[in-house]
């Protein structure tokens, strides 16, 4: 299974520091989805128990109160049909577990049959399904199946958001307090940055991220959720103190682009020395720019959904802040993203 995963062998090596003799177990873990699909609920528009009224197949998360989640099952069999939809990476990660297959995510179809298998650009058979006359796929099987959420209109009318649980761990490390500043250098898609105003509304909360069109989507998610007050802004978070003149910040998040190693599953995946040399060196710089708008004292945290020190340890190895607790995830011992958090408080 694994060669479906193009690592050169310094990537190899950098899991190998972590994972030892699991590293094949390690590797063999990613093909695969987590055992649970969770959903965070937007406490300020419906309770917990309301969003289970509407949608009961959902199950309580045994450590937050606004996580929950349903069981992914699987591996189903897929059959094989004569017309064969050919779809890309992104989207046939997203089928595997029973999304439907929509236009944009079409490579080519072969053959002109209504039922098709659904396969990965690498070959992969994830699904079977009825191609419809606006062509799309309704997916009938996949290869793991669960309820599928990003269906339901309570998605639509903000009462909740697709988030993994590694990464509702974040916002709660930081610890949100009323009447803090609190900066999200990296905002887009918004999961953080939601779910610390979530926690605490009475903080003043700002995002920034690097492009208009990623300003304006997340400013359009605000609207939906009812979290107006939360400020977007596009910049380079690199150069938040020189651009805006920030300063005496509360509390930083940074979760820079990664390799994102920990995302599962994968259909395929192709990483090299360059990658990873390239990223830290960009990681590193968000560290720099979140020291300069920090207050003294200030908290940093910092998370990546991959599992590698070059990308996480050596990054916050920094004599400019004083680590204070770290938190990693592992796909073969939590059955959950490879994720990486840490918390830095900058010194005095």
């Amino acid at each position: 299974m694994v060669e479906r995963l193009d690592y050169d062998e310094f990537v190899i090596e950098e899991l190998r520091k972590i994972y030892g003799t699991r590293l094949n177990e390690l590797l063999n873990s990613l093909l695969v989805p987590n055992s649970r699909l969770y959903i965070r609920v937007n406490t300020l528009k419906i309770s917990s128990e309301e969003l289970e009224k509407e949608m009961p197949f959902l199950k309580r998360d045994e450590d937050f109160e606004e996580a929950m989640y349903v069981e992914v099952k699987g591996p189903n069999k897929i059959a094989e049909h004569d017309t064969k939809v050919i779809v890309d990476k992104r989207t046939a990660e997203s089928v595997m577990t029973g999304a439907n297959v929509y236009k944009p995510g079409i490579k080519r179809i072969i053959g002109s049959g209504k039922e098709v298998t659904v396969i990965s650009e690498n070959g992969i058979p994830v699904a079977e399904g009825i191609l419809t006359q606006e062509g799309m796929v309704k997916v009938t099987v996949s290869l793991y199946s669960a309820p599928q959420i990003s269906e339901y209109e309570g998605l639509r009318k903000g009462y909740f958001i697709l988030q993994g649980k590694a990464s509702m761990h974040v916002a709660h490390l930081l610890d949100p307090q009323p009447g803090e500043i609190i900066v999200d250098m990296t905002a887009h898609p918004g999961g953080k940055l939601t779910h610390v105003y979530q926690l605490q509304p009475k903080s003043r909360v700002i995002g920034f991220d690097h492009t208009v069109k990623k300003v304006e989507d997340l400013k359009r998610r605000l609207e939906i959720l009812n979290m107006r007050e939360i400020e977007v802004y596009k910049a380079d978070s690199r150069y938040l103190y020189e651009d805006f003149h920030i300063q005496n910040v509360d509390k930083v998040l940074i979760d820079p682009p990664c390799s994102a190693l920990g995302l599962r599953p994968k259909i395929y995946d192709k990483k090299t020395k360059t990658d990873l040399l390239n990223l830290s060196a960009y990681q590193r710089q968000f560290l720099n720019s979140a020291y300069k708008i920090l207050k003294r004292g200030g908290i940093l945290i910092y998370s990546t959904c991959t599992m590698t020190e070059i990308e996480n340890e050596e990054i916050i190895n920094d004599s400019k802040f004083e680590v204070e607790e770290i938190i990693r995830f592992h796909p073969i011992i939590h059955d959950m993203t490879g994720f990486f958090i840490a918390k830095l408080r900058k010194r005095e």
